[in-house]
């Protein structure tokens, strides 16, 4: 089953803006997150790089418990721009809280109302 997942990136975007210091990615890491989305490569050479991506906790239910993760957000086109400069890639994690903030859409949200009939 896909997971689907909407985020608000408007928020997120501000949230970041706190002066927090972006990371490095790991650049197989970069390279899985480029390769699992559609990239207009196109459009890559237009963006900049050096400005870093967002990564957000997500939880989601399967077989009864709470699975936990990270999910590129924001920046696939920056980093694919980085991957082609082979330069390193940046990014702010946001925290779980933070991350639930910006959630708009998740199956977490589907099962909760499909089971109480109602968000938590």
């Amino acid at each position: 089953m896909r997971r689907q997942f909407v985020f608000d990136i408007d928020l997120a975007r501000k949230i970041i803006s706190d002066g927090r210091s972006p990371v490095e990615l790991d650049h197989d890491d970069v390279r899985f997150a480029v390769e699992s989305c559609r990239v207009n490569r196109n459009h890559v050479p237009h963006v900049d790089p050096t400005i870093p991506g967002i990564i957000s906790h997500v939880f989601y239910p399967e077989e009864g418990q709470i699975v936990r993760g990270h999910v590129f957000i924001d920046g696939h086109h920056r980093a694919a721009r980085a991957l082609d400069l082979d330069r390193p890639f940046f990014v702010h994690v946001l925290t779980e809280n933070e991350s639930r903030q910006i959630l708009i859409h998740s199956p977490e949200l589907n099962e909760a109302v499909a089971t109480n009939g109602h968000e938590p």
